[in-house]
């Protein structure tokens, strides 16, 4: 079993923690910048794409999704990354919830609880999980390729998104994809670690 990467977790966690500091005060010059540079996007072509992919992230549809993928995962055999993913999704929502209720950040369309991105952290440990565990559920190596690419469309996504929809800073959401990855790299490895025990 591979040892855990305490060095470049910890480095993560450091820069969320700064991360989370600074969501106490004012938006940064780049926060507004990048901000408003995605909100000058706006249109007829990308408004759907973009509502229809903060549909998924919705309490409603966030439960729905994983939960057909982790029964798909049980019934086919993948028990583990069925119990896991449930697991690591359930992990997210509660650090999300309690970081949203803590700082308190104002979004930037005046409502509430703006820091982390929920959609962002939801989306990063859910496509996350998935492109990395799908090697061993996908036999077909093309398939396997697209499902890649679509699931990391859907996590770049749903980050743009938060800004272009006006609903989150470009911090929020990058703190909500290294949320996230705290919360997905002990899942990945205690996963493979039960992995190359069993075999």
């Amino acid at each position: 079993m591979r040892s855990f990467p305490v060095i470049g977790y910890f480095i993560i966690l450091f820069f969320f923690v700064v991360l989370a500091g600074l969501a106490w005060y004012s938006p940064q010059p780049f926060d507004r910048w990048l901000f408003e540079t995605v909100q000058g996007w706006q249109g007829p072509v990308l408004d759907p794409l973009m509502r229809m992919v903060q549909f998924l992230g919705e309490t409603g549809p966030s439960i729905v999704l994983p939960g057909i993928v982790a029964v798909w995962l049980w019934v086919s055999g993948h028990r583990q990354e069925a119990v896991w993913l449930t697991a690591a999704l359930a992990a997210e929502s509660l650090l999300a919830g309690g970081l949203k209720g803590l700082i308190d950040r104002p979004r930037p369309n005046g409502g509430d609880f703006s820091f982390v991105s929920g959609h962002t952290a939801y989306f990063t440990v859910f496509s996350g999980f998935l492109f990395f565990r799908l090697k061993k559920i996908v036999a077909d190596t093309r398939w396997l390729t697209v499902w890649r690419v679509l699931l990391t469309a859907l996590l770049v996504l749903t980050g743009i998104s938060r800004m272009y929809l006006g609903v989150h800073w470009p911090t929020d959401v990058l703190g909500g994809f290294m949320l996230g990855v705290l919360v997905l790299i002990p899942v990945l490895w205690r996963l493979n670690g039960q992995v190359q025990r069993a075999i």
